[in-house]
């Protein structure tokens, strides 16, 4: 069975990406220091927009810091510097339990944000 969603793309990507990194990882933390800025002056009168450009800050923030995670999770495999067969084997298992959870968590805080919109 071929899958799509592997380790080695998951790396290639990241390898892609590597570059932008500390980049990611610096807007993340600009993005949640101006949301906690910003949730502390919204009060009762504030207009609803507002309060949704500080969620959205928010969701923009917890979406960099998964991708910049995503990069330095896949960036290197350990699997493919390893040379005895059974530690091989092990970190493969750990590199597709990490391909499974990002599949999943790497488009997380885009769709919260957009059932929150809509819900909301």
């Amino acid at each position: 069975m071929k899958y799509r969603l592997t380790p080695a793309l998951f790396n290639n990507i990241a390898i892609t990406l590597s570059s932008f990194r500390w980049v990611l990882l610096a807007w993340s933390g600009f993005f949640f220091v101006l949301f906690l800025i910003l949730s502390k002056q919204i009060t009762q009168s504030t207009p609803s927009v507002l309060v949704w450009f500080a969620i959205f800050i928010l969701f923009a923030a917890l979406q960099t810091l998964v991708i910049a995670s995503f990069i330095f999770f896949f960036q290197v495999l350990p699997s493919n510097k390893e040379e005895n067969k059974p530690w091989q084997k092990f970190y493969r298992t750990i590199e597709w339990c990490e391909a499974i959870i990002f599949t999943i968590i790497l488009p997380l805080p885009m769709m919260l944000f957009i059932y929150a919109l809509f819900i909301v």
